[in-house]
């Protein structure tokens, strides 16, 4: 399996404006490298793998924002990320649905079948507008574009006014990034009590995916490194991403039954509904498990205080960082 690892080679002393650079230069090339992997429909992994350097881009490039003033092709990176995202998220509904034909019987098993017909057609839609996003031309002239940006990047002066120091280091703007993304999560966590708010629970796993990132790009500032903190990060994010992966599925076919109904009667129609009313049945079952999964990892969260450890064990400087231990998960 295709993996896109963040990028951590970086001296934290060093002063900031000379590493944020660099560190958003490697993330450009590494993602832009990928073009052609992303274009083999025989292997999905490609595709997997520059969307999520894509994501950890822009979500680099939103870190950087307060502290940094340059002229980056954000609106042609949304539309790369865009573009990558519809044919993941297809590639992957089509997999489920293959998996979900064999534990589905009869009538209900053809009319998944028929549903996953139509995502195939969708996903041949999507990966003919993948090729021309990221064509070669396009996205070689989007990685120019990106380093010319780069190269006039300077740091803004509310950066040197924040940290109380002209030559901010790499973990001195480390700490503010990874201690805002924390209050993002912490004062969006009371959405988990209300298990049907879809765009509130939307919402908190995008900041717990931000959180993420942050702690994984910037996991070797601090001794011991926080790797094993991101790791707990991401199974809250991932339950939220598959609570969120049911919801959709759940409107997909709300929408599509829908449809059936107000259509005439055939045995097209009639497979379909059995085939979809079967995955509404499934998908429903998989929110409440991954919402439980949720629900539980945050509440144990609230127990052991993983958030304040978290914010406590980046605030301290790096010498007493060695001494201290990373958030117990």
């Amino acid at each position: 399996m295709a993996k896109s690892s963040p990028i951590t080679q970086f001296d934290c002393s060093a002063p900031a404006e000379s590493v944020i650079p660099f560190v958003l230069q490697t993330q450009v090339k590494t993602m832009c490298k990928l073009r052609s992997r992303a274009l083999e429909w025989s292997d999905a992994e490609g595709v997997h793998a520059m969307r999520v350097c894509s994501r950890r881009l822009r979500s680099a490039m939103s870190d950087f924002r307060p502290f940094i003033r340059a002229t980056l092709p954000r609106v042609k990176l949304r539309r790369i990320a865009d573009a990558l995202g519809a044919v993941r998220d297809l590639d992957v509904a089509l997999i489920a649905l293959d998996e979900l034909t064999q534990q589905a019987k009869s009538e209900a098993a053809e009319g998944i079948q028929v549903i996953a017909g139509d995502f195939r057609l969708r996903r041949n839609t999507a990966r003919a507008k993948l090729k021309t996003t990221i064509g070669s031309a396009v996205i070689n002239e989007f990685r120019d574009e990106f380093q010319e940006g780069v190269k006039a990047l300077r740091m803004s002066k509310q950066s040197a006014s924040k940290t109380a120091a002209p030559a901010a280091t790499l973990r001195d703007v480390a700490r503010q990034i990874i201690d805002e993304r924390i209050k993002e999560v912490r004062g969006a966590g009371h959405y988990l009590y209300s298990p049907f708010d879809i765009r509130e629970l939307h919402e908190l796993r995008i900041l717990a995916k931000r959180l993420r990132y942050a702690v994984e790009l910037f996991s070797d500032c601090w001794q011991p490194n926080l790797r094993v903190v991101a790791k707990e990060i991401s199974l809250l994010q991932t339950s939220l991403g598959e609570l969120h992966d049911c919801d959709v599925w759940l409107e997909d076919l709300s929408v599509r039954l829908a449809d059936t109904d107000r259509r005439l009667a055939d045995s097209r129609n009639t497979c379909v509904r059995a085939g979809a009313t079967w995955l509404i049945r499934h998908f429903a079952a998989e929110r409440t498990a991954h919402y439980r999964a949720a629900l539980g990892r945050w509440h144990q969260w609230t127990v052991t205080d993983f958030l304040a450890k978290l914010e406590l064990a980046v605030d301290r400087d790096n010498e007493e960082s060695q001494r201290a231990s990373a958030p117990n998960v």
